[in-house]
């Protein structure tokens, strides 16, 4: 190293006497380290409780304070006495060992319980707040913002999570979404968007995860349910929608959605499921809309393939991308 540079640049870094390089070590490795390690450890047991709910409610908090408080007050109590009885025996004491018994069984279980449930309660309330802040927001990161269904997210990690026995596939479309928010504004659209959410919520009621998973796209996984009872549910939907009168300030208008329904077969993913549904609902478009549509068995999907590609030119493309055309 040129120009007088002198090695290593901090004096003392290797432990020069009087070099401020083994002060900086000291304090890297001293004080600071243990309060590295002492947050760390608060930290993971604060993670601790929150993954273990043990302060998920209020009444948990002041429950669990009391017993902890209570515990350490036992164990400050039978401190107490030892250190008293080895103060007797060493004649240390300026009083009767007596008095001293009675003085430690009624201060020393006050004072540490009073102070315990204080401290525990403090703490116990920050991590009950700061749970329930962290449920609102998965629940946020989990929840369609305008409808307040699930949003894709959350269904498609439920779809893959679950089993697929007894399960049906039911996604809608809102018919003309397009029209409706071109002729009378967007906030129309969200009105229908909200409505549709509504009557899902109303119809399936038992055993139902819904969630709005596109613009005007939905979808419901309902469990222990046959293709035949998703059908009959799936109509009930469309026939109510389809009763509905959207409040609009200019007027009332009416609007409809068309559905595709199909049960989970043991094996298939989300892509597959829903690619049958969608082939459903696509069917449900082209043939007019308004109506709710099983898919067909999977031995007449490569057939269905065969004569949506002759009639529509659609050979290599998505069913989705097939279905926006036909709005």
């Amino acid at each position: 190293m040129g120009g007088g540079a002198i090695w290593p640049p901090y004096p003392g870094i290797l432990g020069e006497p009087g070099g401020e390089g083994v002060n900086f070590l000291g304090r890297l490795c001293g004080p600071d380290l243990e309060y590295v390690c002492m947050i760390a450890k608060v930290r993971g047991w604060i993670v601790r409780q929150l993954t273990l709910g043990h302060f998920a409610t209020r009444k948990d908090v002041v429950r669990r304070s009391v017993i902890l408080a209570a515990k350490i007050s036992l164990l400050a109590l039978c401190l107490n006495v030892v250190l008293e009885a080895f103060m007797a025996e060493m004649g240390l004491l300026p009083y009767a060992f007596a008095d001293a018994l009675k003085t430690i069984f009624i201060l020393s279980p006050t004072i540490s319980f009073i102070i315990g449930t204080t401290a525990y309660m403090v703490v116990g309330f920050a991590i009950y707040d700061l749970s329930r802040e962290r449920a609102a927001y998965e629940q946020m990161s989990f929840t369609d913002e305008l409808s307040g269904l699930a949003n894709r997210r959350a269904f498609l990690d439920a779809v893959e999570e679950c089993d697929r026995q007894d399960k049906v596939l039911i996604l809608f479309d809102v018919d003309h979404f397009k029209v409706i928010n071109d002729t009378y504004g967007h906030p129309a659209g969200d009105a229908a968007i909200i409505v549709v959410a509504d009557v899902l919520r109303a119809v399936f009621t038992r055993d139902a995860i819904k969630a709005r998973i596109g613009g005007e796209e939905f979808a419901v996984l309902l469990a222990n349910r046959s293709l035949a009872e998703g059908m009959a549910l799936a109509e009930l939907a469309r026939m109510r929608i389809e009763a509905l009168k959207l409040e609009l300030p200019g007027g009332q208008i009416n609007f409809t959605i068309s559905g595709g329904v199909t049960d989970l077969i043991e094996g298939d993913g989300f892509t597959c499921a829903f690619s049958r549904a969608d082939r459903a609902l696509y069917a449900a478009k082209r043939n007019g809309r308004n109506r709710i549509v099983p898919a067909l068995p999977v031995a007449d999907e490569a057939f269905d393939l065969a004569e949506d590609a002759r009639h529509t030119g659609f050979r290599d493309e998505a069913p989705g991308a097939a279905r926006k055309a036909a709005r």
